[in-house]
């Protein structure tokens, strides 16, 4: 009798641990749910507050969001569209525009040429760092000398390449952040000054041109938080192409060297010859992004400028088709 009342109770034991956790898997499941629908749902970004007030910015630990976004954002096995070894690509139309939100702006006239969806408020990934390097020249000197820590290379990747105890001045930095989109480097910048601060001020300076439905929460783009619109990037780059084009350089160049570090435009944008500069980026929660500026022969006189284009896609599933596509719409007319 003994014995039977023992594996009576290691039965019963075992069924009310898996009961239990039967319990609190459907207590979780609405819960969690619910926050990734809210983010990650395209359809329920317009209700993302566009407020950094209502999410605190976490500087004791800088490293919360890219832990958050190395579990949700980066798939084992995926490409890295933004690596080095795909420079060499040159990019083509294979297919229908995918972008979910995209538009095409005139910098000439200021006319919108194409667009959809272009005050929809979506992730934009490493756009992001478009932001980061104008705020960083407008907040430190060129030769503001900033020492690498780890906090700082907590963030996803290592495309910089940059070391523990390395010293890097911030003007430095850009080449990192824009030619290989380098978190390391804008978490560099960002701590370098303060990243609390840092993130405030890039809140405050895309309003104060107008990009008024942009929200960062970091300074890299890797968390889903960090979100614009279409509308917005178009705004941000054209303020960059026209007030600090030295940015736009730094995004056409083809290498950088400094010192021991050489760092390789990965764009394949940069395989055509119209392409002036821009960004693009990637993590899942935003599918492909880009904000990109090419010039362009077609229908323009001997005694007139070239025409120049901005186009931006957001939700892109083909960032190279999709930009190309806008393109080709747009010199037909």
């Amino acid at each position: 009798m003994t014995e039977k009342f023992k594996i009576f109770f290691q039965i019963g034991g075992v069924v009310f641990l898996a009961l239990l956790a039967s319990f609190f898997a459907a207590q979780a499941k609405p819960w969690t749910a619910k926050i990734l629908d809210h983010v990650f749902s395209r359809g329920a970004q317009n209700s993302v507050s566009t407020s950094t007030n209502n999410r605190e910015i976490n500087e004791e630990d800088p490293t919360h969001v890219s832990g958050f976004s190395r579990v949700y954002t980066f798939m084992p096995g995926a490409i890295d569209v933004e690596s080095e070894d795909n420079a060499w690509i040159v990019p083509a139309i294979t297919g229908p525009l995918t972008a979910q939100e995209y538009l095409v702006l005139d910098l000439h006239s200021g006319a919108i040429l194409e667009n959809k969806d272009i005050d929809r408020v979506a992730p934009i990934a490493s756009l992001t760092k478009l932001v980061t390097a104008e705020v960083s020249r407008q907040l430190m000197p060129p030769d503001k000398e900033i020492t690498i820590t780890d906090a700082m290379l907590a963030a996803y990747g290592s495309n910089g390449h940059l070391r523990p105890g390395e010293v890097i001045s911030a003007s430095e930095l850009l080449y990192p952040l824009l030619l290989v989109s380098s978190n390391d480097s804008a978490e560099a910048l960002a701590q370098g000054y303060g990243r609390k601060d840092f993130i405030r001020a890039m809140n405050d300076w895309v309003h104060s041109i107008g990009a008024y439905r942009t929200d960062f929460y970091d300074p890299s783009g890797l968390s889903p938080f960090t979100i614009s619109t279409a509308r917005d990037q178009a705004t941000i780059l054209q303020w960059i192409y026209k007030n600090d084009h030295a940015l736009v350089d730094i995004t056409g160049q083809r290498s950088a060297t400094v010192r021991l570090h050489t760092w390789t435009n990965a764009t394949h944008f940069l395989n055509l010859s119209n392409y002036e500069g821009g960004k693009d980026g990637y993590i899942s929660e935003s599918g492909e992004t880009a904000a990109s500026l090419f010039s362009a022969t077609a229908n323009t006189s001997a005694t007139s400028s070239p025409a120049r284009y901005l186009v931006v896609v957001l939700g892109s599933a083909n960032r190279d088709n999709d930009v190309l596509s806008l393109l080709k719409k747009v010199e037909g007319k």
